[in-house]
């Protein structure tokens, strides 16, 4: 796919075993229209792509994100196109808000209501691995972010779209923890840890991962633990024991993640709404299956 579209590239070394390449990093602020031409593998989804509530697309080798604001009003809308896209599935995931994401090369930090998830280029294989596609969607993916703007009452799901909640993602990432591909363990660490900060079970998941033979796979582990901050302070005295460690670049992961567990603050109140609107998705996607 052709990038020119994009504000800003940068090429970088990722370090990732197998998976050691220059990669390609882009970002675009705003909702300037991008062309059909980039997006053939997936027919019918541009008018989703140029959704006029798009304010904020992101790309690492082609894996690319796409953020939106707007209103209930606006999101039904751009269900209806996704909907309409000729995707093989049509997967929408339904979480708690608020969501944010920080831009690449700038310290900003981008708000948004829903977003999609596309994966082409140099990561199109993802899906392909052993239990990759637990991870990893051949299809485009939406994400809804309920509460603020978003009335989860008022949202219109289209036909042939299904409805998941994080727990039924949170099982598919956990049971990707398993896989025999190196890269599927240590990248899906990072998505699990990033699906759902407050799930004791990702946490756990996550944790047996630090066992992992591969010290590339127990990097990417150590380094997703700080995302839970506090809830992953259990896990301190099997990081202390780990910096024994001749991996230079493991050992300073490990003293990166124990600073931020150690200075994490106390979110006890924040998962107590996370979990009060999960409770009321979760009535809304099993009424969905009935």
């Amino acid at each position: 796919m052709n990038r020119t579209l994009a504000l800003s590239v940068v090429l970088f070394l990722i370090s990732c075993g197998n998976r050691e390449a220059m990669a390609l990093r882009g970002e675009h602020f705003g909702n300037a229209p991008f062309s059909e031409t980039n997006y053939r593998e997936w027919p019918g989804i541009m008018p989703l792509v140029n959704h006029p509530s798009r304010v904020y697309h992101q790309f690492v080798n082609e894996n690319e994100q796409f953020y939106y604001q707007g209103d209930t009003a606006a999101l039904n809308d751009a269900l209806r196109k996704f909907a309409a896209s000729k995707a093989k599935v049509h997967e929408v995931l339904l979480r708690p808000s608020p969501c944010a994401v920080r831009s690449l090369q700038v310290a900003k930090k981008i708000s948004y209501n829903w977003s999609m998830h596309v994966v082409g280029g140099v990561v199109e294989d993802l899906p392909t691995l052993d239990r990759g596609s637990n991870v990893w969607s051949k299809s485009p993916t939406m994400t809804v972010c309920v509460g603020g703007d978003i009335d989860l009452g008022k949202i219109e799901i289209p036909k042939g779209v299904s409805v998941v909640d994080l727990a039924d993602l949170s099982r598919r990432y956990r049971e990707a923890l398993g896989s025999k591909d190196r890269t599927v363990r240590a990248w899906g660490a990072g998505e699990l840890a990033h699906l759902d900060r407050y799930d004791a079970e990702n946490l756990a998941a996550i944790v047996k991962l630090l066992k992992d033979e591969d010290d590339w796979v127990r990097r990417n582990a150590v380094g997703a633990l700080a995302v839970f901050g506090k809830k992953a302070e259990t896990a301190l005295p099997t990081l202390r024991e780990m910096q024994s460690t001749q991996d230079k670049n493991l050992k300073d992961q490990i003293e990166k993640t124990i600073e931020e567990i150690q200075q994490a603050k106390d979110t006890t109140a924040a998962e107590e709404g996370h979990r009060a609107i999960l409770k009321k998705i979760r009535e809304v996607r099993d009424s969905r299956r009935q």
